[in-house]
């Protein structure tokens, strides 16, 4: 006698709610903040978690008295599923826009608030040429912030570092020098200096720039561990705290106004790092057309750091 076939899982048995459940309990690490943060009981997440894998047939999540974290399906299926939600955004949006007479604007996210000086001529070129798609360009805390939006679709093209273990396409801006920030009757100020010859300096981390990013690799380069003396969220912070004495901080030199700049110290050999602009796997045309032209009009002006054999390349590291 026959075996019946076992039933197969259903995509259609799938929702948009229970695909949230999961993203944001492996951001938040646990169902309690994950349910905070969704607004609802800890038990509805965990029974909309539970019905999610029994429709894909098999578990997505470990569940630990620590918390929890995705199994190795679950790691496979994050993806698709923060593409879905993307999706669903954009599809809502998109609808929203057509009806007003609007089209959605291109968002290019950057890894700080002030624009790389490579990125303006870009951006002036396609504001110009494309009059009828306009561009948002959106500041994240830091390049593995942005990574996750580009992938994800929630920013269309990303401009910083270059971005680590990326399946799309990424086109070289140009390189950016990073300059020591300190007070203003620090014997530093307008020096070049060695690195090393401040292992006995406080320093103040920031996330645009902080650990896992050129900040961590700079040291290491330089031989030593930096003895932090506070870490903040942006450069800007960093920045502000280092002219008041509290320590130095380390930023790329587009970020300081011009004044700070001649001021700043710079370190020898020079510390720069590669500035990308990349897009996701299967982008929109337009995401693509825009990298291309931001990437384009960048080489036009030149390079505005030159590496040298007085120069480090740093490159970018994982926590």
């Amino acid at each position: 006698m026959e075996r019946s076939a076992e039933p197969v899982p259903s995509a259609g048995n799938l929702s948009l709610r229970q695909l949230e459940y999961l993203v944001t309990a492996v951001r938040e690490g646990r169902l309690t903040r994950a349910a905070e943060r969704l607004h609802v009981t800890e038990p509805t997440v965990s029974q909309q978690l539970r019905t999610l894998e029994r429709a894909v047939g098999t578990p997505l999540l470990e569940r630990r008295p620590e918390g929890v974290r995705p199994t190795e399906a679950g790691a496979a299926f994050l993806p698709y599923a923060r593409t879905a939600l993307c999706c669903a955004d954009e599809a809502t949006a998109a609808a929203r826009a057509a009806a007003l007479g609007r089209r959605r604007p291109l968002r290019v996210g950057t890894v700080r608030p002030a624009l790389p000086g490579a990125l303006l001529p870009g951006l002036r070129r396609w504001a110009l040429d494309h009059p009828r798609s306009p561009v948002s360009v959106l500041p994240y805390g830091s390049r593995e912030r942005l990574q996750d939006s580009v992938a994800a679709g929630t920013a269309d093209v990303g401009v910083g570092p270059r971005p680590l273990d990326w399946d799309g396409r990424v086109l070289t801006l140009g390189v950016e020098e990073l300059v020591v920030v300190c007070a203003d009757d620090d014997e530093l100020c307008g020096r070049d200096v060695h690195l090393e010859d401040l292992a006995g300096r406080r320093w103040i981390a920031h996330q645009g720039l902080g650990p896992g990013e050129a900040f961590t690799e700079a040291f290491r380069a330089a031989g030593f561990r930096p003895a932090v003396a506070a870490e903040v969220p942006q450069a800007e912070a960093a920045v502000a705290l280092a002219r008041d004495g509290v320590g130095l901080t380390l930023v790329a030199e587009d970020a300081l106004p011009p004044a700070d700049r001649r001021t700043a110290a710079r370190p020898v050999p020079r510390l720069v790092r590669e500035l990308t602009v990349y897009t996701a796997a299967r982008p929109r045309e337009e995401a693509l057309a825009c990298a291309a032209t931001l990437a384009r009009e960048a080489r036009a002006e030149g390079p505005r750091t030159v590496p040298s054999s007085r120069s480090v390349l740093l490159a970018p590291v994982m926590d």
